[in-house]
């Protein structure tokens, strides 16, 4: 079965899960994992955009209120497109609207009532990364060079954010290929046909 159903076909059963509701410290394995995936990621980002974008070159930042308001209204912003793009796959997986939450450690989106085939989740997990860096990436050289440290910035923090997105992906990789994956958002539940589930 390769479409999304609101009741979990006969025959499979949970294999895995991943609860950072329950598990504050995978959630904050996470965060402390995505600040030097952010660290590395800028420096990287940074190196690229500088010979994107020669305005760069010679450009002061100082560091105001209005500079650390623009960070956090950036950070904000960031959060809100990566689990808009989220959104939208699931929307487009389901036919429904998702659920989002924001919790101090992490942001979600999530589809609650749904089993996703986990082909499609490991879609909707890679989205973000790929469909934001890619549009930063090819923007960077036609903006200002304020805005091509915004978009560094931005890159770089939705690198780091993607962390828990890569763990769904590594724990769907270990899947049979028919499985399904619940989500609601802080809690990925994965299922197994039984037929397809190793015996000891």
């Amino acid at each position: 079965m390769n479409t999304s159903t609101k009741t979990l076909p006969e025959g499979y059963v949970q294999t895995d899960e991943i609860n950072l509701r329950k598990n504050r410290r995978l959630a904050i394995s996470l965060n402390i994992l995505a600040f030097f995936v952010i660290y590395f990621s800028f420096s990287l980002l940074s190196g690229f955009a500088f010979e994107a974008n020669p305005s760069l070159i010679g450009i002061s930042i100082d560091i105001t209120l209005e500079t650390f308001a623009a960070v956090i209204g950036l950070t904000f912003m960031l959060i809100i497109i990566h689990e808009l793009v989220h959104g939208l796959f699931f929307w487009a997986f389901t036919r429904s609207r998702p659920v989002f939450a924001l919790h101090i450690y992490y942001a979600y989106a999530g589809a609650p009532d749904w089993y996703i085939p986990t082909r499609q989740m490991a879609i909707n997990a890679i989205a973000p990364l790929i469909i934001i860096n890619t549009v930063g990436i090819l923007l960077m050289p036609l903006v200002p060079a304020i805005w091509a440290l915004a978009i560094v910035y931005m890159l770089a923090l939705n690198t780091g954010g993607s962390m828990g997105d890569l763990l769904i992906i590594i724990r769907i990789f270990k899947l049979s290929p028919t499985s399904f994956m619940n989500d609601t958002g802080d809690v990925a539940t994965f299922y197994e046909h039984s037929s397809t589930i190793s015996q000891p």
